[in-house]
């Protein structure tokens, strides 16, 4: 016994002998513990303090004096019994233990612990009953228990494992039994910790886990699939979350959910695989698709071209009229394969999206003066209505639209016997920041069931199986309008009208703010700077149009036939931008792209600076291309054929200024942007006659020619015309000892690749696909059927040779 301890005790007793036995019971009576105070021998009470008297339900007035056996619990009394109080030693406490009582006010939980204390001067012992109130405590302990058996089994029964470890990963403070299962480890693995785990981790996934080890440093969460190793399972997928928690104690905790997913990475794989095979089927079908379009265009091409000729000559009435059903027939049968082309591609492959605006009022305008003859031939009244707030321009391809809208209004047209058809377009506010531009076809026809109309859109579909023996067609006109559609993010629709008829109705989302349309143009063209740009192009017939469109823009022009004949004029001459072809004899335009971007390679030095702009110029107008060019290095992207405005719009992007415009140079009035394969913008002028294009030359290809040369005091279109015979003479003869040299397919893709774009540039747009399919055969290294392709393609370079020499000897 220490000093300090002996010199309290006799501070105590000091102190309790100064106090009187009614103050000694007065101070127990204040302790918030319960003391019953008796004789060990006999088991007498001698005391009842007030907490005593409240846990027992008993006044110690009544009950002093006497064994406490009398109105407590049995339990109690027989654990107060003297015999009970002869097994304690003196100056020893018994056990604390929960004793449950009854008490006049119902059951009672109490903690009970006895003690003998010797009585100083007697040799008697007193036995002293501590007492506390244990209703609380055993009422949150079956709570907790009840709540923990709840969690035992929800973490029974998910099938997930749940657990929690340290920020060391080397103890468990909790685990799911599934934890052992999912990792194949027994109970006696668990005192390895968690980091048992990482020796089933796959090894080629380990870098991965080390991911989590340094988010957790960081106190991040993670989320990550790995495979693991079972011992009697084999390879496993575990998905496993991590989340770090910082107690109040200050020592992070990892709260961690671990899942076996190997059944749903299966699936996926299935699914993935099934997607592919889905794919390569599409793809497939696009490819055999694309490589017989010749198959199938070549022989119409034959018969609708000698049909005309046959038309051109003289022919009886009954001779003309069988002609006629002939032409008619074909081009009927021509416009099916079409569409079974167009929906074919349209499925295949998505559409690329184009950054320029189409002009609305001029495209409109066009469409419905293109069709109003072929409305007025059938009775019928074809009307344009456009609103005072018609949007200038919607953020489409031109092209996509025009084919929209063409399908649409053949569709009308079709069905209506009397009566008209309405080309309108609707502004619609939708709130603050967005707008919709409604564009709808309406006609008087013979309307849509409403049960055909979930249906009408799918291919080969009609609003009823006898209209297509009444109106002909195979129902895919509209199905590849909605393709279209869904490309271009809009919504098309179709509904009956209650009076007759049907409506079918294109909703493209707009951005407030955009400038609106005006019927009138007035103002005076802006005046802008003469840029000089080079153009490094090898086909004259290309020369020829680029040269003058870029004149009719005010542009000072620099002509060069090859990469390294351009790449010696950035050395001699400063320039403000470059229009480089990609495809060229020699050193090609991505070859000399990277020359100057370097900044020479010892046989060139530069004059101008590696970032002058350099417009990619090609006839390779398929998805994908644009962003190709783009990260090769250069600036921007033009499609053969080239229109004007797709000009200016580039120009002007790259240039930073509007390039000079005027009325000497406007464009046509549906040129906006550049047009798929197959595709041809009607003219706003009235067509000429069959007779004067032979009918294999695009009269709105040549009307554009002929808007670059409005006087003709420069022969645009003779010059040109004269230049592709030339290049004809020269490029067919090597096409020819290119095939009798065991097809040099290089050889025989430069020439396709050479003609594809300037046929196109003059309207031959037959010509134009028999090339590109020539192309596209020679590039695959595909021989079988190339012979028959390339007979065709004399055949249609003979037909527009005899047209162009007539458009030169004839009135143009």
């Amino acid at each position: 016994m220490t000093p300090d301890s002996t010199l309290a005790g006799e501070a105590a007793r000091q102190l309790l002998q100064a106090l009187s036995p009614g103050d000694s019971l007065a101070l127990l009576d204040l302790l918030p513990l319960g003391l019953v105070l008796m004789d060990s021998q006999d088991g007498r009470l001698m005391h009842l303090n007030r907490e005593a008297e409240r846990l027992l339900s008993l006044r110690g007035a009544t009950v002093l004096g006497q064994p406490l056996g009398q109105g407590v619990d049995p339990a109690l009394a027989e654990l107060c019994a003297p015999a009970r109080w002869q097994t304690l030693r003196e100056g020893r406490r018994g056990a604390r233990e929960d004793l449950r009582v009854q008490t006049p006010f119902g059951p009672r939980w109490l903690q009970v612990q006895r003690l003998l204390m010797p009585l100083a001067g007697q040799r008697r012992t007193l036995a002293v009953l501590m007492l506390q109130d244990a209703n609380a405590r055993r009422q949150l302990e079956r709570a907790l228990q009840e709540s923990d058996t709840r969690f035992r089994e929800v973490t029974d029964a998910v099938s997930e494992c749940l657990f929690v470890t340290n920020a060391e990963w080397d103890r468990l403070h909790f685990s799911s039994p599934l934890l052992l299962d999912t990792l194949g480890l027994s109970p006696m693995d668990l005192r390895h910790g968690p980091r048992l785990f990482e020796e089933r981790i796959h090894p080629e996934d380990r870098a991965l886990y080390q991911r989590r080890l340094l988010a957790q440093a960081a106190g991040e969460s993670s989320d990550m699939v790995l495979r693991i190793q079972h011992p009697s399972r084999g390879l496993r997928w575990v998905r496993l979350r991590t989340r770090v928690q910082v107690h109040a104690g200050g020592a992070p905790l990892v709260y961690g959910i671990l899942a076996d997913v190997t059944e749903e990475q299966q699936r996926h794989r299935e699914l993935q695989a099934a997607r592919d095979k889905a794919e390569s089927a599409s793809q497939a079908k696009s490819l055999l698709m694309a490589n017989m379009s010749h198959e199938f265009r070549t022989p119409m091409n034959g018969i609708l071209g000698m049909t005309q000729l046959l038309l051109n000559t003289s022919l009886d009435q009954r001779q003309q009229h069988y002609a006629r059903q002939v032409q008619a027939s074909a081009e009927d049968l021509q416009h099916l394969l079409d569409d079974m082309l167009d929906l074919a591609h349209l499925e295949g492959e998505a559409a690329e999206r184009r950054g320029d605006d189409c002009p609305l009022r001029p495209l409109l305008e066009t469409l419905a003066a293109q069709y109003r003859p072929q409305a007025e031939s059938r009775g019928l009244r074809l009307t344009l209505e456009l609103p005072e707030d018609l949007p200038a321009s919607v953020p489409v391809s031109a092209g996509a639209l025009r084919r929209l809208l063409g399908k649409l209004l053949d569709n009308a047209l079709k069905f209506t016997e009397q009566g008209e058809v309405r080309l309108l377009a609707l502004h619609q506010p939708m709130d603050s920041a967005r707008s919709a531009l409604v564009l709808q076809v309406v006609d008087t026809g013979i309307g849509i069931p409403a049960e055909k109309l979930q249906r009408l859109f799918m291919p080969f579909t009609q609003g009823n199986a006898s209209l297509a023996r009444r109106y002909g067609g195979a129902g895919l006109g509209l199905a590849v309008a909605q393709q279209l559609a869904q490309q271009m993010g809009a919504q098309l629709e179709a509904a009956a009208r209650p009076e007759g008829g049907s409506i079918f109705s294109l909703t493209l989302p707009l951005q407030n703010g955009a400038a609106l349309d005006s019927p009138a143009q007035g103002e005076a063209p802006t005046a802008a700077p003469a840029w000089h740009i080079l153009v490094v192009e090898d086909n004259p017939v290309n020369q020829e149009v680029i040269q003058q469109m870029l004149l009719q823009l005010g542009c000072t022009v620099y002509l060069t036939n090859g990469g390294e004949e351009g790449l010696r004029a950035l050395g001699e001459s400063a320039f403000d931008l470059v229009m480089m072809d990609i495809h060229m004899p020699g050193m090609d335009g991505i070859q000399a792209l990277q020359i100057f971007r370097r900044g020479g390679d010892g046989r060139f030095r530069f004059l101008n600076p590696g970032r002058l702009p350099v417009i990619a110029v090609t006839a390779n107008a398929l998805s994908g291309d644009r962003g190709k060019l783009l990260a090769y290095g250069f600036d921007d992207y033009l499609p053969k054929p080239i229109r004007s405005k797709e000009l200016q719009a580039v120009l002007q992007r790259q240039l930073g200024q509007p390039v000079m415009t005027g009325p000497q140079n406007a464009p046509a009035p549906a040129e906006s942007a550049h047009l798929p394969d197959g595709e041809t913008m009607p003219s706003a002028t009235p067509p000429t006659t069959p007779e004067r294009s032979a009918g294999c030359l695009d009269e709105a290809s040549l009307q554009r020619l002929r808007d670059l040369d409005p006087s003709g005091s420069n022969q645009l279109l003779p010059r040109v015309i004269n230049a592709f015979i030339k290049s004809l003479d020269k490029l067919l003869p090597d096409l020819q000892r290119a095939r009798e040299a065991g097809m040099d397919l290089a050889a025989i893709r430069h020439v396709a690749h050479t003609l594809k774009s300037s046929s196109a540039s003059l309207g031959a747009l037959q010509l134009s696909r028999h090339c590109a399919d020539i192309e596209t055969m020679a590039r695959n290294g595909q021989t079988e059927g190339l012979d028959k392709l390339i007979d065709a393609m004399h055949d249609e370079a003979g037909l527009v040779r005899h047209a162009l020499e007539a458009l030169l000897t004839g009135p143009q």
